[in-house]
């Protein structure tokens, strides 16, 4: 495939409480807290350099909820999905546009991994 992968855009990890969370992530570790788009009282998203950290709340928390996010060379995001779509492979979500005009899908490998594609691009 010629299409270039740009970097893991984020990773998401799931808690039991979102106060807990930013009281660890931004106060202990000292992570700066990123804008999210979504206002929910059930996220916060923290910058990782070039990364960030997305925490979500889940009201059944229990690890093996997570992800990570691999963002595509921009402009290649639907022709990337197609190739895979096109190689057989059956594992992922439908496309989904986001609330930021943003794209993505979640796909599963053949381990029960989660692997995000989307077409955000890091601190963009």
């Amino acid at each position: 495939m010629s299409i270039k992968i740009m970097s893991i855009h984020h990773v998401m990890i799931t808690i039991g409480d979102i106060e807990v969370a930013k009281q660890f992530y931004g106060t202990i570790l000292g992570l700066e807290e990123a804008d999210c788009p979504v206002d929910d009282g059930k996220r916060a998203w923290f910058k990782l350099g070039n990364q960030e950290l997305h925490v979500n709340l889940h009201e059944h928390y229990k690890t093996g909820f997570g992800h990570f996010a691999i963002s595509i060379e921009p402009g290649k995001y639907h022709e990337y999905v197609e190739n895979i779509k096109n190689s057989g492979y059956e594992k992922m979500s439908e496309s989904q546009k986001y609330i930021d005009g943003s794209y993505k899908l979640f796909i599963d490998d053949p381990f029960g991994n989660t692997v995000e594609i989307t077409d955000l691009q890091v601190n963009a």
